[in-house]
């Protein structure tokens, strides 16, 4: 059985980055925002090239804030340090910024004070966003035109 195809990229650009990255263990795909204030989103994949785990975060230059908006990783890849390292690039958005996560799981209440201390910085639930963040329900971005496509990160 073949795995799903990530979204936006064609079957051929998938094989090509099976095919390059078959000695890693795990594969990071980036999907930039399609606007400034836009979600950004980073994915795992395995070896065979199934989904295990995503991260999806926005930054607002203008107000140097950053939100941890979603983090989820398959139970059986737990406690590896890939959680770790999908914050660490959400970080890297933002140097500096003043950084908050939404609703907390269980599990994330024990995960994040870890990273706070590790990283030397405040992870706050529900810390309050910039303006430019905190958009009304259901309101969208107008379309830019194409949605970017996704790219391998190598530096995670």
């Amino acid at each position: 059985m073949t795995p799903p195809l990530p979204q936006s990229l064609s079957p051929l650009r998938w094989r090509w980055i099976l095919l390059t990255t078959r000695h890693r263990d795990v594969r990071f795909l980036y999907w930039p925002p399609q606007h400034p204030a836009g979600y950004r989103n980073l994915r795992m994949f395995d070896r065979d090239g199934y989904n295990i785990g995503r991260l999806v975060w926005v930054v607002c230059d203008t107000c140097r804030v950053g939100s941890i908006n979603k983090i989820s990783i398959d139970p059986d890849r737990h406690r590896q340090g890939l959680g770790r390292r999908l914050v660490r690039r959400a970080l890297a958005d933002g140097p500096g910024y003043a950084w908050q996560t939404t609703h907390q799981s269980p599990q994330a209440r024990k995960f994040f004070p870890v990273l706070e201390e590790e990283f030397r910085i405040t992870l706050p639930e529900f810390g309050g966003v910039c303006e430019h963040l905190s958009s009304p329900t259901r309101f969208r971005a107008p379309s830019t035109g194409r949605r970017p496509r996704p790219m391998l990160e190598r530096s995670v």
